[in-house]
């Protein structure tokens, strides 16, 4: 699975392209629920300690040090013992982690299993999605990304919205008892992933380096984009949204589940239309018209007065959201495959920056300001970064 079809061999279908990579797939929707349970539990879980903003944040922003904190090792473990041990090794951190989110009988408590879940997710999430993007043929690239993005983005809503109904019914501890049981399936891929996929070997002396001044420079465009849309996502849709919905348009927590299930669902259809055209066109301005998509959307939440145009907001962020793979295959096409582990946790460590900046940042903003003027103006964040992606080289 590590290896790409050699030339003269490359799938001429999509589907013979997807069917060695369904392992992968089965991997990221077992994984992937366990970010989208989170936003419907917030409200709960702020009630339940009396949280303010900037504390209900931190149960995003810790999540993404520990993600951050194990972007470099993850790549170097994938690198040396392969992409099996480093999803597995990740998988040990995310049940752990989420038992101890549901037993917690304190807020600290709480907080350094969300530490220990975004250390497992640094293992697991960095070594499946690098194991995509070197096995999938460039020409197929594209649209394999996508659609592993909606799959994942499918699990994202279904594990909303069923986190949303058992914690309604039964509470949001018991919500994090039942994800550690689901991710235990994750155990049924463990033949099909090959010991030797994701190794090195001699090669890590040489790609295991870290980025010089150069080459850094070179994709400080790719590196800028995630850093914006991680920060706008984790800032606005994982952690204000609830919140704004909650506390503005008064919404239970069951109809926030769904509502964020409808800004999901929109971004399953922004897919389908952005595979149907991602390996035929320039990906950057693809990234911006999804960025100004995002925009349009925080705008509508901002001033809204009713239950209609929160689910209409969330629809424009969503659907703009339908972008968020073509960082990672710019990179790819840039850098070429395999990528170096430097370049993996480049990326990761890219992303996991702007999840913790974002909901402590936002916050902060939404404390200061108000969590309209907060959510209204964040997309602006991620057009910039959508523009300085878009200048050529």
């Amino acid at each position: 699975m590590s290896e790409s079809a050699p030339p003269g061999t490359l799938p001429s279908r999509f589907t013979e392209a997807l069917a060695p990579l369904l392992p992968l797939f089965v991997l990221d929707v077992l994984t992937a629920f366990t970010v989208g349970m989170l936003p419907p539990l917030l409200p709960l879980i702020a009630a339940d300690w009396a949280l303010s903003t900037v504390e209900v944040g931190l149960i995003n922003t810790v999540y993404a040090i520990g993600r951050l904190c194990g972007s470099y090792p993850a790549s170097r473990i994938r690198a040396r013992w392969g992409t099996r041990a480093a999803v597995f090794l990740g998988l040990a951190g995310l049940v752990g982690g989420a038992l101890g989110c549901g037993l917690a009988p304190r807020f600290p408590v709480f907080l350094t299993a969300r530490l220990v879940m975004g250390l497992g997710a640094s293992l697991t999430f960095l070594a499946i999605f690098a194991e995509l993007l070197e096995s999938s043929p460039a020409p197929w690239r594209g649209r394999l990304a996508t659609a592993f993005e909606g799959m994942a983005i499918l699990s994202l809503a279904v594990g909303g919205v069923l986190a949303a109904a058992i914690a309604q019914g039964a509470g949001w501890r018991v919500a994090f008892a039942g994800a550690a049981g689901v991710m235990l399936l994750c155990g049924l891929t463990w033949r099909s992933l090959g010991p030797e996929a994701g190794r090195r070997g001699a090669a890590l002396a040489k790609t295991g380096r870290w980025v010089s001044g150069a080459e850094l420079r070179a994709f400080a465009p790719v590196y800028t984009a995630c850093l914006t849309m991680s920060m706008t996502w984790a800032g606005v849709f994982s952690t204000l949204v609830p919140l704004l919905g909650h506390d503005r348009y008064a919404l239970e927590t069951s109809t926030i589940g769904l509502a964020l299930g409808a800004g999901y669902v929109a971004e399953l259809i922004g897919l389908l239309a952005v595979g149907l055209v991602i390996d035929r066109v320039r990906r950057e301005p693809l990234f911006l018209a999804g960025a100004v998509a995002v925009a349009v959307g925080g705008l509508l939440l901002a001033v809204g007065a009713g239950p209609a145009l929160f689910v209409l907001g969330l629809v424009g962020v969503g659907g703009g959201f339908a972008v968020w793979m073509i960082p990672a295959t710019v990179l790819a096409d840039r850098a070429g495959t395999p990528l170096p582990p430097a370049h993996l946790a480049a990326y990761r460590i890219s992303l996991d920056a702007g999840m913790i900046l974002g909901p402590v940042v936002l916050g902060g903003l939404a404390q200061l300001a108000g969590d309209r003027l907060a959510v209204g103006g964040t997309g602006l964040i991620l057009v910039a970064g959508a523009l300085v992606l878009a200048r050529r080289r």
